[in-house]
């Protein structure tokens, strides 16, 4: 390539230099208007150096783990992942990665440096969920590293071992609680059919949905009585503030058959809303979707141009009910009926155990609970309960005897 020159052009300088021919003609790049020489040689130094290297603003074997961080962070987390992992990564990379590793060019980073500073992390208290999380993000960083971008030849997080960690007893109970009947009868007399929580903690307990996948159901297009489904296409995630509708975890779009009680239950709330729409006139509140699926509302008697919604669940004027609104249900749970075990995700455990109780097969426990894999729904989701204990001894019994 030619070399970088710089000159005067009237008042302001220019830099300039050869770039590979195009079609057998010479391809001259260049760019004015700098004040001093000095800042066209400095500009004119960093444009070479980035089509040198086809656009990189670095050289790969030069490249610190810092720069290579933002630089997948710029080009590959927030162009392919949700806002809230964004936010989660640029989180660990902050806190965790950039003061362990930042310093290091990318090419030094070896198995045993990881493996030190997860042992580390171990040592420090980190529970055992941030050590597996956090190495997720640096391995998925350097996965990008690997392919496509080529800058190192394998990824040192492949060899790595999470410390074992013993387990919170008081956590985990949390994580596996499981709401039976009687603790549900009495959350659902607390929060009967009048109120603002009751359509969610139906759709949890009879969908199996996520927290945010439950508010984001749209009655308007989501749910088909004819054929006895609920299509969960959107969860409802925060945005510096906003509300938007975004897709479920995973992308996992999925149409599942509704219980019947269940239907019965989205019956009785579209009557009850179009009641609270007379009833309220021109104040009641209608929910409406921009181009880019941000939700607002807006007074019925305003004309709007954006899309219209039904969210499954608002309150009696219409205005809208989010997952930050049901943290005042779990905490009257808690205090009021004295079960601090509850969370909302529980619902979810609650659903998959049901099911694999009762003799559903995996596959379909997989697919309602819109997992990637049937590794997690059976780890996580479906715990092994007395009852399913019971059942193996019983069939072990029965068939031997």
């Amino acid at each position: 390539m030619g070399q970088l020159r710089t000159r005067k052009r009237g008042s302001t300088w220019e830099w300039s230099f050869e770039g590979a021919k195009i079609g057998g003609k010479r391809n001259p790049i260049s760019k004015g208007g700098y004040r001093t020489k000095a800042e066209a040689l400095a500009a004119g130094t960093q444009a070479k150096a980035e089509y040198d290297n086809a656009g990189r603003v670095f050289t790969p074997q030069e490249v610190s783990v810092s720069d290579y961080l933002d630089y997948w962070f710029d080009n590959y987390v927030i162009a392919n992942l949700s806002y809230n992992t964004q936010t989660d990564y640029r989180r660990k990379i902050n806190t965790h990665l950039k003061p362990a590793f930042g310093i290091y060019r990318l090419l030094s980073l070896e198995p045993d440096i990881i493996q030190k500073w997860l042992d580390g992390m171990k040592r420090r208290g980190y529970s055992k969920s941030m050590i597996k999380n956090t190495l997720s993000c640096l391995s998925g960083a350097l996965n990008y590293a690997v392919y496509p971008c080529k800058y190192i030849k394998y990824n040192p997080c492949d060899y790595i071992r999470i410390p074992k960690i013993a387990q919170n007893l008081e956590r985990k109970e949390h994580t596996e609680y499981i709401c039976n009947k009687l603790d549900f009868e009495n959350i659902i007399n607390r929060f009967g059919p009048d109120s603002n929580f009751y359509i969610a903690l139906m759709t949890g307990y009879y969908c199996g949905t996520r927290i945010g996948e439950s508010y984001g159901i749209d009655l308007l297009s989501d749910v088909d009585f004819k054929a006895h489904t609920i299509t969960i296409r959107h969860q409802l995630s925060n945005e510096d503030g906003k509300w938007y509708y975004r897709p479920p975890k995973y992308n996992s779009v999925r149409t599942i058959k509704m219980i019947p009680d269940y239907e019965n239950i989205l019956k009785q709330e579209l009557h009850q809303r179009k009641k609270n729409m007379l009833r309220y006139g021109q104040y009641f509140m209608k929910t409406y979707l921009t181009k880019d699926d941000l939700i607002f509302q807006a007074p019925t008697n305003i004309q709007i141009a954006g899309k219209e919604i039904m969210p499954i669940s608002v309150k009696e004027n219409g205005e809208l009910l989010t997952p930050y609104s049901f943290k005042y249900c779990a905490k009257v749970i808690h205090e009021e009926l004295g079960n601090p075990l509850f969370h909302s995700h529980c619902l979810r455990h609650t659903h998959g155990t049901i099911l694999a109780e009762n003799g559903a097969q995996p596959k379909t426990v997989m697919e309602r609970l819109g997992h990637r894999d049937i590794k997690t729904t059976m780890n996580r989701y479906v715990f092994n309960t007395e009852k399913m204990q019971d059942d193996a001894v019983n069939i072990f019994v029965q068939a031997t005897s």
